[in-house]
C-alpha cells in the first residue's frame, strides 16, 4: 500500500508542477506585460517566481509526502553531508570548459572574436549574479533533486532516476520554448532538440553528482554555473545551446562510465 501511495506522489508532483508552472507563467505573464508594459527587468523577476515553481508544490504537498516530518528537517538533512569539494571543483572546471568550448567554437563559424560574443561588463555580471542566485539553481533544485530523484532511485536506481528526472525537468521547461526564445518553424524544432539533449545531460549529470555526494549545495552549483556562463553570452541562444548539446552529452556518457566504474570496483 505505501508504494502504490508513493508512486501516486510523485504522479502527483510531477503533473502539479507542470501545471503550476504553466499557469504562474500564463497569468503572472499576461500581468507584467499588460501592467507593466513587459520591460526586461519585469520579465527578469517573471523568470525568478516562476522558477521556484518545483518548491512550491513541494512545500504544497510536504506533509502528504512526509507526514512524520518538517520541512526544516528536509533541509538540515539535505545539506547536512559533508561537502565534496574535489567534485565541485572537478565539475566547476569542466564547466567552464565545455562554456569557453561552446563560445570558441561559434566565435570561429562566425569569424568573430570570443570577446565580441560576451559581455562581462561590471553591471552585466552583477546583475546575472543576483538574478542567477534567486532563479533556477535556488528555486528549482529542491524539487527535482532534493525530492523527487532521491524517491525516484529509491525504485529504479540512480541511473534510470537521473535520466528519468532530467527528461522531467527538460521538458517541464517547454513553455518557455514557445513564449521566450522568438524562435519558429525549423529553427523552434532546432532549438527544441538541442534544449532536451542539452538539459537531460546535464540533469543526468547533476543526478549522478548528487548521488556521490548527497549534499544539495552539489546541484545547486552545477545549476548555477549553466546559468550564470550563458547570461554572460549575447549571441544566438540555438547556437550556444547546440554546441552544449554536443558537449554536455559527451561529458554525461563519461559520468556514466565512472559511475559503472566505480560501482564495479565498490564490489569486488
Amino acid at each position: 500500500m505505501n508504494v502504490i501511495k508513493s508512486k501516486n506522489y510523485i504522479i502527483q508532483y510531477v503533473i502539479y508542477t507542470y501545471l503550476l508552472f504553466g499557469l504562474l507563467l500564463f497569468t503572472l505573464g499576461g500581468i507584467a506585460t499588460v501592467i507593466f508594459h513587459g520591460t526586461p527587468l519585469v520579465m527578469r523577476w517573471l523568470i525568478a517566481i516562476t522558477a521556484w515553481t518545483s518548491t512550491y508544490v513541494l512545500l504544497l504537498m510536504f506533509k502528504k509526502i512526509y507526514p512524520d516530518s518538517t520541512v526544516r528537517f528536509f533541509y538540515k538533512k539535505a545539506f547536512n553531508v559533508k561537502l565534496n569539494f574535489r567534485l565541485l571543483i572537478t565539475t566547476t572546471i569542466i564547466q567552464t570548459i565545455i562554456f569557453v568550448s561552446s563560445v570558441y567554437m561559434i566565435s570561429i563559424h562566425r569569424n568573430v572574436t570570443i570577446i565580441n560574443l560576451l559581455d562581462l561588463s561590471f553591471s552585466t555580471i552583477m546583475s546575472a549574479l543576483f538574478f542567477t542566485l534567486i532563479q533556477g539553481p535556488a528555486g528549482e533544485e529542491s524539487g527535482w533533486r532534493g525530492y523527487l530523484l532521491p524517491e525516484i532511485e529509491k525504485k529504479i536506481g540512480i541511473v534510470k532516476s537521473s535520466l528519468v528526472v532530467s527528461l522531467i525537468w527538460s521538458f517541464w521547461h517547454a513553455p518557455i520554448w514557445f513564449l521566450d526564445t522568438g524562435y519558429h518553424g525549423i529553427v523552434l524544432i532546432k532549438y527544441i532538440t538541442v534544449f532536451v539533449i542539452c538539459i537531460t545531460s546535464l540533469g543526468f549529470i547533476i543526478g549522478i553528482c548528487f548521488h556521490i555526494c548527497k549534499n544539495l549545495f552539489i546541484p545547486i552549483w552545477i545549476h548555477f554555473l549553466f546559468n550564470f556562463f550563458g547570461e554572460t553570452y549575447i549571441s544566438s541562444k540555438v547556437e550556444l545551446v547546440a554546441w552544449y548539446a554536443l558537449f554536455y552529452f559527451i561529458v554525461a556518457i563519461g559520468f556514466f562510465l565512472w559511475h559503472k566504474r566505480v560501482g564495479i570496483l565498490s564490489n569486488k
